[in-house]
């Protein structure tokens, strides 16, 4: 009976003896294709491809895209150029290695910046990821408690490609929490004596506190908050320098002189935003972008109808 060799002895030995090529060493893709510039940094005898020419999607990491001599030499001739003569594979792969903890520590303590975070690493992914911009949203937070929580992350590659990663963490802000003084009812807008500033130090919360008492003056409620509760920043919005019905003061260039007349507001809006007019003399309709409470400047593009604005020669004042 004949002796049986296993399959090991059978692989080293095809691959001492040339049978089985050693792995080629990869090229790194620039980008999310595997363009024509990339292969002819791998392969000089390709160097006349055009350099944007996209001849492939660039591998997931951790995965390679090999390119066999056929497959390069019709390539090659679909884009007229001479046989390459290439004997071995090209092979494009992304360098792989594992994320240090410093690096997951400057993404986490720069999605809490201005919070003055304390950050514990106590467990981390060990899988290698491709080199990129380490992200952590705090949309990533499993949960927002004093204990571990698992913190997903990702590495940002190749434009806008994500590989996922994550760290276990026991996170810890210090920040000012505005509080209502007082009770404050929905439609109330937010003036002096209504809100006061608390030290808070504990895990991040789930909700945005309103923290910077210079700039809340003059937000409308959309709920009610109780004496001592925290103002939550959701349930805030700045209030529209024009409603729908307003009658608004329109301003209109022509030429090197400016004219004023009343225009009717048809819709909402907040200082920066474009709005629609009814000019209630020719009753057309025109854009305009809310300047300040009450007031309306045209659009450079759009004709108000105004005096003078659609009759060349005529004086608008």
């Amino acid at each position: 009976m004949p002796r049986l060799i296993p399959w090991s002895a059978v692989l080293v030995f095809a691959f001492w003896s040339g049978g089985i090529r050693a792995a080629v060493p990869c090229f790194a893709p620039a980008g999310e294709w595997i363009t024509g510039s990339d292969l002819a940094t791998a392969a000089p005898a390709l160097a006349a491809l055009p350099a944007a020419l996209k001849v492939s999607y660039a591998p997931v990491p951790g995965l390679e895209r090999v390119f066999h001599p056929d497959e390069l030499r019709r390539l090659a001739q679909s884009n007229g150029l001479p046989d390459p003569k290439l004997a071995g594979n090209l092979c494009a792969a992304w360098p792989m290695a594992p994320l240090m903890p410093e690096r997951l520590l400057a993404a986490m303590e720069k999605a809490l910046a201005g919070r003055s975070p304390q950050i514990e690493l106590l467990a981390r992914n060990l899988a290698a990821a491709p080199a990129g911009e380490v992200v952590f949203p705090l949309a990533g937070l499993s949960a927002y408690s004093e204990n571990a929580v698992v913190w997903k992350g990702y590495v940002l590659y190749a434009g806008a490609r994500h590989f996922e990663t994550w760290a276990s963490v026991r996170v810890r802000v210090k920040e000012i929490h505005l509080k209502a003084q007082g009770a404050i009812h929905v439609g109330d807008r937010l003036s002096p004596g209504q809100w006061r500033a608390e030290t808070y130090a504990g895990p991040p919360l789930r909700d945005e506190i309103l923290s910077d008492a210079a700039s809340v003056e003059g937000l409308v409620a959309r709920r009610d908050f109780a004496d001592g509760a925290p103002l939550l920043a959701g349930y805030f919005e700045i209030p529209k320098a024009v409603e729908r019905g307003d009658t608004v003061t329109v301003l209109a260039g022509v030429g090197a002189a400016r004219i004023e007349a009343p225009g009717v507001a048809l819709s909402a809006g907040r200082c920066g935003e474009v709005i629609a007019i009814r000019n209630p003399r020719s009753n057309r309709t025109f854009k305009a972008r809310i300047a300040s409470a009450g007031r309306v400047e045209v659009l450079p593009d759009s004709s108000a109808g105004l005096a003078g604005t659609d009759t060349p020669g005529v004086n608008p004042l």
